[in-house]
């Protein structure tokens, strides 16, 4: 199954998209409105964000898809020196309603959710405010993650980086691991780590001291290689860490022309490898980048059908033609048996 991460530009054409503020913009409005009005603002656009969620997840509903939801729903929200809740909005009741059409509706639509909170997350770090800033900002995608009907396992995951190459990678790992551990349960139940497009963060790398799912993304493994096992794949070797999950994987290609292959490409020009995992498609274009990965399946897959076809067409003309010959050697064989030359003879 194929991932829409985020943003439907199919939707956003309909002016159906998310909406910001920030810091700064929340204190302009303090300033020259008063807090209630600021509050009204924000409030205004935290629920067009839970809104737009609930027609991107049905949209993916209507396509067979699942969906990585925004890590930019609530703005401010998580701001250190916001001294606000969900609460004091006045749309907070029309929030949770929302929350409610979302787990109501997606009981029905199965539609497969996740996460990717931004990169400036790094539990590993050695830095105490970084890690308190990180640990409230996991806590509240736990909480979103909750919000909207999630199970509290791997299948709903929270996908984050290490991002961290300060020191040995068993003190990285220990300082991450550690920092994981201080996270709501909301967090816990769901923390997956990604491999790296540069760095020490490498499949291998990963799998030698990480003890959660590793999310393997191909464009990241192409640029910053190092084989886990080599008696399997990568790809393989991250599906083994997701037990009986079935994985979640990221999917991207290089842009074309460009010197920089971490670049991410606008469209497909090749699919994921398999379709036993399910594949959040990090590609700029979309939901269309995702109907033309589509199609690059159905007609690989039409491809092998033709093949398919033509070596089955091929073994039939050829028992066929055995029959003919069996039916020689059949009648052959009964005369053969009426000879007593021929009677200890069993070759035939």
């Amino acid at each position: 199954m194929y991932n829409l991460c985020c943003i439907s530009n199919e939707l956003k054409e309909q002016d159906l998209k998310f909406q910001t503020m920030t810091w700064k913009r929340f204190n302009q409005l303090c300033d020259e409105h008063g807090v209630e009005y600021a509050l009204d603002q924000l409030g205004q656009r935290w629920l067009n964000n839970v809104e737009v969620t609930r027609l991107c997840i049905e949209h993916c509903s209507d396509n067979g898809w699942g969906y990585r939801v925004s890590s930019s729903l609530f703005p401010c929200l998580t701001h250190p020196a916001f001294q606000f809740t969900v609460e004091d909005v006045p749309q907070y009741e029309q929030i949770m309603e929302e929350f409610r059409d979302i787990v109501y509706y997606n009981e029905t639509w199965q539609v497969r959710l996740s996460t990717h909170p931004d990169q400036f997350n790094v539990l590993a770090s050695e830095n105490n405010l970084s890690v308190e800033k990180t640990i409230a900002e996991l806590n509240h995608h736990g909480w979103v993650m909750d919000k909207l009907g999630c199970e509290r396992s791997y299948y709903n995951p929270i996908n984050i980086h290490v991002n961290n190459t300060k020191g040995e990678l068993d003190d990285i790992a220990c300082r991450f691991m550690s920092n994981l551990a201080k996270c709501d349960e909301s967090v816990t139940s769901r923390l997956v780590v990604e491999n790296e497009d540069k760095g020490c963060w490498t499949v291998a790398n990963l799998i030698s001291h990480f003890n959660i799912p590793i999310t393997y993304d191909n464009l990241h493994d192409r640029c910053n290689f190092s084989q886990a096992n080599l008696s399997a794949s990568n790809m393989a070797s991250c599906a083994a860490t997701w037990g009986s999950v079935k994985p979640l994987f990221h999917y991207s290609e290089s842009m074309p022309d460009q010197k920089n292959p971490r670049k991410h490409a606008d469209m497909p020009t090749d699919c994921p490898a398999t379709d036993r995992y399910d594949w959040d498609i990090e590609l700029k274009s979309k939901d269309a980048a995702i109907r033309e990965l589509a199609m690059i399946e159905l007609v690989r897959q039409s491809e092998e059908m033709g093949l398919y076809d033509t070596q089955m067409n091929t073994a039939n003309k050829v028992m066929e033609e055995d029959k003919e010959v069996l039916k020689e050697l059949t009648h052959e064989g009964t005369a053969r048996i009426a000879d007593p030359r021929y009677r200890e003879d069993r070759s035939y």
